[in-house]
C-alpha cells in the first residue's frame, strides 16, 4: 500500500470521529439527568461543553469536516442544552416561561431548518456567530443553574437579547442564500 493509500485509508478510518463526539453530548445529558450531586453534575456538564469545542477542533486539525458533520454537531449541541435545561424546569429557578426565552431561537433554527428541507431551500451551511455566541451563553446559563441559581435572570435576558439578534441574522442570511441558485447534486 502507497502512502497515499494509508493517508486516504486512515482519513476514512476516522472521518466520524468528530460526528462520535458531537453524540457523546446525549449520553452525557442522559446521565445528567439521573446523577445526584452538584460536583457530578458540573463534571457532566463541563464533558459535554469540552465535547462541544473538541468535536469541531478535530474536523478542522485533522481536515475530517463533513456536511453530515455541520448538522450532527449543532443537533447534539441542541440536544444537550434542552435535555440539561429541561432537567431544572419546574424549578424554584427556572419556569417555563424562561426556558422557553432560553430555548427560542434553537426552536427557531429547527423550525427553519425542517422548512427549508420541505421547501427545498438553499441555505448557508456554515455555523453563524451569533448562533455561537447563543450557544455559549446557553452553556453558561446551565453551569448557573447549577452553581449560582440566584443569578438566572441574567442570563436568560443575555440569552433572550442573544437569540433574537441570531434570529434576525438566521433569518437574513437564509433569504440571502435562497436568492442564489441551488447547486445540482
Amino acid at each position: 500500500m502507497d502512502r497515499s493509500s494509508q493517508g486516504k485509508t486512515y482519513k476514512s478510518l476516522f472521518v466520524f470521529l468528530p460526528n462520535m463526539i458531537s453524540m457523546l453530548r446525549l449520553p452525557i445529558a442522559a446521565a445528567f439527568l439521573v446523577v445526584d450531586g452538584q460536583v457530578w453534575r458540573g463534571v457532566l456538564l463541563s464533558a459535554g461543553a469540552m465535547t462541544d469545542a473538541l468535536d469541531g477542533w478535530v474536523a478542522r486539525r485533522f481536515g475530517l469536516g463533513t456536511k453530515s458533520g455541520a448538522v450532527i454537531d449543532p443537533l447534539f449541541d441542541k440536544l444537550f442544552i434542552l435535555v440539561v435545561m429541561a432537567s431544572f424546569i419546574p424549578g424554584p429557578y427556572l419556569g417555563w416561561t424562561q426556558f422557553a426565552i432560553l430555548m427560542a431561537r434553537d426552536v427557531y433554527v429547527g423550525a427553519a431548518f425542517i422548512f427549508a428541507k420541505i421547501a427545498n431551500v438553499n441555505l448557508p451551511d456554515r455555523a453563524r456567530l451569533g448562533g455561537k455566541v447563543v450557544t455559549f451563553l446557553q452553556m453558561v446559563t446551565l453551569f448557573v443553574l447549577l452553581f449560582a441559581p440566584d443569578l438566572i435572570d441574567y442570563c436568560v435576558v443575555a440569552v433572550g437579547v442573544s437569540g433574537g439578534i441570531a434570529i434576525v441574522d438566521y433569518t437574513v442570511a437564509a433569504s440571502m442564500a435562497s436568492r442564489r441558485p441551488s447547486s445540482a447534486l
